[in-house]
């Protein structure tokens, strides 16, 4: 036998009653089978836990000790439950719950759901698995996150989940400070045919599916030299000249590196917004993606390259 939670109930119900026949009639059974339970129980641990008197029954000091420790138990037990259905069913104070790729859009969402939602809050997790974080939003585990979209490779999202597209960002390409083409500025694709290159580790995003076909499209086979998932990695690969490396246009710790944009953009990814249309975000998407949009441009002006595309017709290319 083994003590479960009817156990601990019927016990209480004992003490709190004083008599096996008010707890019988409490508990809607009959008296003979709250006497049964209750010797099954005291057999299992041992000694009697109630004193038997005319007219009810009081606790032994072992069942003071029970009745003290089952009421600690069931109300753990009780707030164990509350906790959990908050949690599946939505909680009106919890925070919002945010996850998705570690891109500049993230942090910007966190710093806008502070500001639409201050009451709020949020939690965060990135995720660069697109099938994770997608079946985090199915699960109700995330409330909003931010995916990237990259070139036949489309988003499959589970049925209660809307999205928007952010932003189509390019891709532009580093070199090393002494390469040939390091001050050129602009240049096509073409022009890095003979080229290795240093890339992330193929994931289920699509990235470097649409790199290689781009490349393959401009008329040359993208050659791989170094796969590494750490930038900083590729960033000392790239500036040793050993390769070059795609750069995503706003980032941090690349003063090794000539920044490079590509005639005709053509590689490039979109950033989206999935949220649960029944999370707490919802209703302020609209506000959102205006911070974000708002936080982003502040960020473009930051980037003496950046900004120089940008003014060049890069906006009409990446507004949505």
């Amino acid at each position: 036998m083994r003590l479960d939670v009817r156990h601990l109930d019927l016990v209480l119900t004992i003490a709190e009653a004083g008599s096996l026949r008010r707890a019988a009639a409490r508990l809607h059974l009959t008296q003979p089978a709250v006497t049964t339970q209750l010797k099954r129980i005291e057999q299992h641990l041992g000694g009697e836990l109630f004193v038997r008197l005319p007219d009810g029954v009081l606790p032994t000091r072992a069942g003071s000790l029970f009745v003290r420790d089952a009421t600690r138990i069931r109300r753990d037990l009780d707030g164990l439950t509350r906790t959990a259905r908050r949690a599946l069913q939505g909680d009106a104070e919890a925070p919002v719950r945010v996850g998705g790729v570690p891109a500049q859009h993230f942090s910007l969402l966190i710093k806008a759901l502070g500001t639409v939602l201050p009451e709020r809050g949020a939690t965060s997790r990135t995720v660069r698995s697109t099938a994770t974080a997608t079946a985090l939003l199915a699960s109700g585990e995330l409330d909003v996150a931010v995916l990237r979209r990259f070139p036949d490779s489309p988003l499959a999202l589970p049925p209660g989940v809307a999205h928007r597209t952010l932003l189509t960002e390019p891709i532009f390409v580093g070199v090393s400070l002494d390469h040939r083409l390091s001050g050129a500025g602009r240049i096509a694709l073409g022009e890095l045919a003979d080229e290795d290159w240093v890339m992330p580790p193929p994931d289920d995003s699509g990235m470097n599916g649409h790199m290689a076909d781009t490349c393959r499209r401009t008329g040359f086979e993208q050659r791989v030299a170094h796969v590494t998932d750490e930038s900083h990695v590729a960033f000392a690969l790239t500036a040793a000249g050993d390769a070059v490396c795609p750069l995503y246009p706003l980032g941090s710790a690349r003063e090794s590196l000539a920044t490079l944009t590509l005639t005709g953009d053509p590689l490039f990814r979109d950033l989206v917004l999935a949220w649960r249309t029944d999370s707490p975000a919802a209703p302020a998407v609209d506000a959102l993606c205006a911070h974000i949009a708002q936080g982003y441009l502040a960020l473009v002006e930051t980037d003496d390259v950046y900004a120089q595309w940008w003014r060049r017709g890069g906006a009409e290319f990446a507004l949505p």
